[in-house]
């Protein structure tokens, strides 16, 4: 095997540990979803208790976005890839459960118009799905990752700070495919915040988060984690920065409150990619999770490793 097929079965494992990952938070985190974090009994929720109206061990749309968003970016061909990620996401939004206010609303808008949205979505709508374009462009390509990431990100949430949040995901999601520690993704944060503010007109306040989170001195809300894409940001960051393991990390992010799916979720995906296969099927409530069809996981899976090893880059 030459050593680019040995690379892309690096990534390809890597990137479905981390589909995996991001599943098993975001079931985790919807039971919960909307809860304070005094309310939350983590004990009862690595259960996976039922939430009204969805099947036990239910993703939400964070799960079926994300999955979208690598869909697109591997069937794009010579397509816009935001283009052809918004006329799939209006084909099959129906089937999606959960989709939040701003998505919904670009759905609709695209639905009447023909176009997205030219203003508003400044919610965490595009951050939520914005690990695979970190896991498609490799790390030594920031100005292709930063470009696509704002186009996938405007078609749904034009907010200079919904773009801004999801640059620095998809930054982090990159250096977290090469064994970036949690610790290590607070100063690719840090430096991208910057890159984000420049190229996006984002909001300072992400700097100042993510420095208080590196500081030690950021604390989520006590009604919890809110729809704003920086304070989704923050608890993603501090979640993977503080925890010493995969569950523990997941078990802090829905332990903050507010929107425990999305913020779990992410936490999932960034240690996911760093986590082996077999850790992620050790978390308790692996087996209740209403996972993806694997199929379509290896398959995406594998168009991301392939199209990131084709770019250049090796893994650490």
């Amino acid at each position: 095997m030459d050593s680019d097929a040995v690379t892309v079965d690096i990534y390809r494992h890597r990137i479905g540990a981390a589909l995996c990952a991001y599943a098993c938070g975001d079931a985790l985190g919807v039971p919960c979803e909307g809860a304070p974090a005094a309310e939350i009994d983590l004990s009862a929720a690595v259960a996976l208790p039922v939430r009204p109206g969805w099947p036990r061990g239910s993703t939400s749309d964070d799960t079926a976005l994300t999955l979208l968003v690598a869909e697109a970016l591997i069937t794009a061909a010579h397509a816009d890839p935001a283009e052809h990620f918004l006329r799939l996401l209006s084909e099959r939004a129906d089937r999606v459960p959960g989709i939040g206010p701003s998505t919904h609303a670009a759905i609709q808008h695209y639905r009447d118009h023909g176009r997205p949205p030219e203003a508003g979505g400044n919610t965490n709508g595009a951050v939520m799905r914005a690990l695979p374009v970190g896991w498609f462009v490799p790390v030594d390509d920031p100005d292709r990752r930063r470009a696509l990431t704002r186009a996938l990100s405007r078609i749904t949430h034009p907010s200079p700070n919904a773009q801004g949040a999801a640059v620095v995901m998809s930054a982090c999601a990159a250096w977290a495919l090469d064994g970036a520690t949690g610790r290590e993704l607070l100063e690719v944060a840090r430096e991208e915040a910057a890159a984000a503010v420049h190229l996006c007109g984002a909001d300072r306040r992400i700097e100042q988060l993510i420095a208080a989170v590196a500081d030690d001195q950021w604390a989520a809300d006590a009604a919890g984690v809110s729809l704003d894409p920086y304070d989704t940001l923050a608890a993603v960051l501090f979640c993977a920065a503080s925890a010493r393991t995969l569950r523990q990390a997941l078990e802090q992010a829905i332990g903050l409150g507010g929107d425990t799916d999305t913020v779990a979720a992410l936490v999932g995906g960034l240690l996911g990619a760093q986590s082996s296969e077999d850790t992620v099927r050790a978390l308790p409530w692996y087996v209740d999770v209403l996972l993806p069809d694997p199929a379509d996981i290896t398959l995406l899976a594998d168009g991301l490793a392939s199209a990131r090893v084709a770019a250049t880059g090796r893994p650490r």
